[in-house]
């Protein structure tokens, strides 16, 4: 027996001094728990190998390191998720300009810089593929990345435009249904685009969850295709069975309001579009309508993911704002290059586009009824996390071809407008972090700072407990365990 615990010690001895790739000395170490709480540890280290967090302890003997970072005065935690994101394009192209090939091939090659120089360490595309993602991961410098499966349906929101006999080329999850024109397919294809059966395969083609489109037309228009209900409950149904979490896009009250009646785990936008209880109240704290506090109190109920993405109203009004441009912080992302042919004819066209068809309504108009979906939006958001709903960073970006609407940037300012609405910094680093590895089932990854996790970390210069500028005070991007400085992603290092 006593042998035995000879050799129990010269055991525990050998680990204590066991040489790992990285130690981090020193850091207040934050790590959220849930939405209201989080741990803080003073006087701790953080040991990291092969890409893992190992351990974090007080222990005074530590353990012998490749390399060693002391953080003392820095704040060391998770890396950021946003699980909204759409990586195939860049913001505000306009495909017929000259050199559109030109610059969508360098705007790929330098966007996965732009999220980690804003702390974005992952990243989900909720309407990608593998392939997509391949190629995301391809460049140098790039956050981990993951995809939903988008499962549109013919003339429905995401295909519309699409000839039937193309549909299976250009989107590879559209759910066939009984009214589609199945004699311009063939049986074999119809059989692969079966609700079920679909959603089978993008689980084999390692998507993370699903995401349907419950959309008849934006704000109150009435044009587009709606999903049936029919489809909608084998979709979910067969993604609840293979534990496969289920996305929803849906853009005003009444969709939002059908998505909740399905067994749906994310709803993937705010609620600003409140139809015919539309209002222009400048006041978070006012009460909201009827129908809308509805919809929000089916929210709670069901406990649903709430993905707010302020971003999208946010970019769409930017656009409208004369010298929105000339913020500095575009200059942390954007290249000179690309910020002249925003500026140019051919870079206006969206903001051309978004100023047009308002009938007689001045600019001033237009740009506060914006504003007010905005607030809408804020409002909503306000009303759910004090309730306590479960929300995500997600930020849409981009969520229309608006060049107000950038990578990581727009994750940091999505960040402050949660904050604005009322998210406590408590629970913005938990939307940012746990929140989203529990609803797209990555906790056994990302989250928090723990042993086994995948050590995609930050050290900040400053708390993010006291203020939402943190964010933006990152001295250290860590990738599985190798540390980046912020400043290696910043534009002008690229």
């Amino acid at each position: 027996m006593k042998k035995y615990a000879q050799i129990l010690s010269l055991l525990a001895a050998n680990l204590a001094h066991a040489k790992v790739d990285l130690l981090i000395d020193n850091a207040t170490i934050i790590s959220p728990i849930n939405q209201s709480e989080v741990s803080i540890k003073t006087n701790h280290w953080v040991s990291i190998s092969n890409g893992k967090i190992i351990e974090v302890s007080n222990n005074s003997t530590r353990p012998i390191a490749n390399t060693m970072i002391d953080a003392n005065g820095l704040f060391l935690i998770p890396g950021l998720t946003d699980s909204h994101t759409h990586l195939r394009t860049m913001p505000g192209l306009l495909k017929t300009d000259n050199d559109a090939k030109k610059m969508q091939s360098q705007f790929l090659k330098r966007q996965g810089a732009n999220y980690l120089y804003y702390g974005v360490t992952q990243v989900i595309d909720p309407a990608n593929t593998a392939q997509g993602i391949a190629e995301f991961n391809s460049h140098s410098f790039s956050p981990d990345a993951y995809f939903c499966g988008a499962m549109p349906i013919y003339q429905g929101y995401a295909a519309q435009g699409i000839k039937y006999q193309n549909l299976h080329k250009q989107r590879a999850y559209y759910v066939h249904q009984h009214d589609d024109p199945s004699h311009l397919s063939t049986p074999s294809i119809t059989s692969l685009h079966q609700a079920k059966t679909a959603v089978r395969r993008l689980k084999k083609d390692g998507a993370i969850c699903a995401k349907i489109f419950i959309e008849d037309g934006f704000d109150k228009a009435k044009n587009i295709r709606l999903i049936n209900q029919e489809s909608v409950k084998e979709i979910t149904s067969e993604a609840n069975r293979l534990k496969l979490p289920v996305m929803v896009h849906a853009n005003a009250t009444d969709m939002q309001s059908i998505a909740l009646q399905n067994n749906i785990d994310i709803l993937a936008h705010g609620i600003w579009n409140w139809l015919d209880e539309h209002q222009q109240e400048a006041s978070l704290a006012n009460s909201l309508p009827i129908n809308v506090k509805r919809v929000a109190n089916q929210i709670l109920k069901k406990n649903t993911y709430y993905q707010p993405s302020l971003n999208v109203m946010r970019s769409l009004t930017d656009v409208m704002v004369p010298g929105h441009l000339n913020k500095n912080k575009y200059k942390t992302v954007l290249p000179n290059w690309q910020l002249d042919w925003y500026k140019s004819p051919n870079g206006q066209w969206f903001a051309r586009e978004m100023l047009s068809g308002w009938k007689a309504m001045s600019h001033q108009q237009k740009f506060k009824y914006m504003q007010s979906k905005q607030t809408n939006g804020k409002r909503v958001l306000n009303y759910l996390y004090k309730k306590g709903a479960p929300i995500l960073l997600g930020s849409d970006t981009p969520p229309a071809p608006t060049y107000a609407s950038q990578p990581g940037l727009s994750t940091f300012w999505e960040l402050r407008d949660m904050h604005h609405a009322g998210v406590d910094l408590v629970g913005l680093l938990a939307s940012a972090t746990i929140n989203n590895a529990k609803a797209y089932q990555l906790e056994s990854k990302y989250g928090a700072v723990l042993p086994g996790k995948v050590a995609n970390l930050l050290l900040l210069r400053s708390n993010p407990l006291t203020s939402v500028e943190a964010y933006n005070k990152i001295k250290s991007v860590i990738l599985h365990g190798i540390v980046h400085e912020r400043t290696t992603f910043h534009i002008n290092n690229l």
